[in-house]
């Protein structure tokens, strides 16, 4: 064996010995949830009772989320999972495990007023990370940041830092607005994943545009109103018409039709985290949808708040042989958004 090779087999040695040694000190921790070492010393002295362990499934255009943990248990209608939604409580951390349910995406998070979380979702691996619950109550917008279909930029969500109990205050609510005004002039100027924030009136009116959403964003706009009072939200649809608005799809056939297998309606956000049916009706197109209630709880959700499935066939030519245009369906959800309460 002459000097070269006697180098090369030296080397090769130590790399292997460095995979040993990196593999026998992560292996026990990297099957437990939030278990790598970066992730896991974020947690080291925080009491157990403010860790909420967060559960993500990424699908193509949506993110399914469980809760555990916290003083929270996810229970959206009497389902263990939320849609496009996380909540929690400011002085809470979110112990969060990401899996893919079919295809590569990504979890980004800007929190104003503290740091950027931006996190791979690879099918077949698991990531995972930590993230403080904003301590400026509110709601904040996280989103899928990778491009995975036309439908990407609705795979947006929602996270609700609420009260640990009570309402919102006029300061929590203040410095709400104030910080969301400054980002959204600055850093996420003409950012489209940031709804603007209306209120508080006890009556709303929200529009929905030929693309399914509610006043041009997604989430529709986060509305503010006043505990114990009587709120009417009006909502109104256009009959869909173009392949641009996931609420128009296609039978097995080809043939398109307006989706109406849908409810819009008004859904009580606990502080535990449950969400509860205030009123709900089937989706009307074209006719003005009004829901009065009375605000007792510290949040609402509005609107579609369930996925609809979208299947683009037009003369069935996605289900001949062959796919000839291509298939192109999944989950979806764009007309909904959230009603913080403020103290009376």
């Amino acid at each position: 064996m002459d000097k070269r090779e006697r180098w090369e087999l030296a080397w090769t040695i130590f790399v292997i010995v460095l995979f040993a040694i990196v593999i026998a000190g992560t292996l026990p921790e990297d099957f437990v949830v939030g278990g790598t070492p970066s992730v896991e010393r974020c947690l080291v002295g925080v009491p157990t009772s403010k860790i909420i362990d967060v559960h993500i499934t990424s699908y193509q255009y949506l993110f399914k989320v469980n809760e555990s943990g916290g003083g929270i248990i996810s229970d959206e209608l009497g389902s263990p999972y939320y849609y496009n939604l996380i909540i929690g409580h400011p002085g809470e951390y979110l112990n969060i495990t990401m899996r893919s349910a079919d295809v590569t995406s990504n979890f980004y998070f800007a929190d104003y007023s503290d740091r950027v979380v931006t996190d791979q979702i690879v099918p077949g691996l698991v990531a995972y990370d930590v993230l403080p619950v904003p301590n400026i109550t509110g709601a904040y917008a996280f989103l899928g940041g990778e491009y995975n279909g036309p439908w990407f930029s609705y795979q947006t969500g929602l996270l609700l830092s609420l009260p640990c109990s009570g309402y919102f205050t006029q300061g929590n609510i203040t410095a709400y607005k104030t910080q969301t005004s400054v980002a959204q002039s600055v850093a996420l100027k003409g950012d489209p994943y940031n709804p603007p924030i209306v209120g508080p009136p006890t009556s709303f009116y929200l529009v929905g545009n030929q693309c399914g959403l509610f006043n041009d964003t997604v989430p529709g706009p986060t509305l503010i109103t006043c505990a114990h009072k009587t709120v009417t939200v009006k909502m109104y649809m256009p009959t869909p018409d173009i392949d641009r608005n996931y609420l128009y799809n296609y039978s097995v056939n080809g043939t398109a039709y307006p989706v109406t297998s849908v409810y819009v309606g008004i859904y009580a956000i606990w502080w535990n985290g449950t969400i509860t049916l205030v009123k709900q009706v089937p989706i009307s197109y074209g006719t003005t949808m009004c829901f009065t209630f009375n605000a007792t709880a510290p949040a609402y959700l509005y609107g579609i708040i369930t996925p609809v499935y979208y299947n683009y066939n037009p003369c069935g030519l996605s289900t001949k042989i062959g796919d000839l245009i291509g298939v192109q369906k999944g989950y979806i959800m764009g007309a909904w958004g959230v009603i913080l309460v403020e103290c009376d």
